[in-house]
Parts: C-alpha cells; structure tokens; sequence
C-alpha cells in the first residue's frame, strides 16, 4: 500500500468505520461476544487464558489484513469506475 493509500485507510478506519458500523449489528455481535468472552474466560486456567491471548492477537491480526484487503478491493474498484471507458 503506498502511503496515500495509507493515509486513507487509516482516515476511514479512524474517522468513518464507526458511522456505517452504525449501519449493521455489529454493536450487537460485539455486546454478545462480550458477554460469551466473559463466560469463557472465568473458566479457564491461567495457562488457557494465555492461548486465548494468543488467539485474540492473530484473529486481530486476521481482521486487519481483512479490513486492509477490503480496502484494496474498494480502492481498486473506485479507481476502474473513475476511468474514462470509450466505446
């Protein structure tokens, strides 16, 4: 990603993810996440909650290269919508 890309993607991500979150379930999914994570993580040993630390870190990590692969995608197709097509 070259550094206006970036620019942009941190912008979006920043400034306007959280308004089209508005738009989904999302704070739904994320208050009953909330809740199960809470349950499952009183009944786990130290050791368990280590892994699940674990775990966490690479599913954010997941998410990101997701987020940053949407982006790419949008981009791109914004760019090939902007260009001039003659017949």
């Amino acid at each position: 990603m070259n550094d206006l890309m970036q620019i942009l993607f941190d912008y979006i991500i920043e400034q306007r993810l959280d308004t089209y979150c508005l738009q989904t379930k999302r704070r739904e999914y994320q208050l009953e996440w909330n809740m199960a994570y809470q349950k499952l993580w009183d009944q786990l040993t130290r050791e368990q909650r280590e892994l699940l630390e674990k775990c966490d870190s690479l599913t954010s990590q997941t998410h990101t290269a997701e987020l940053y692969a949407m982006f790419l995608a949008a981009f791109d197709q914004s760019a090939a919508l902007l260009q001039r097509h003659t017949a």
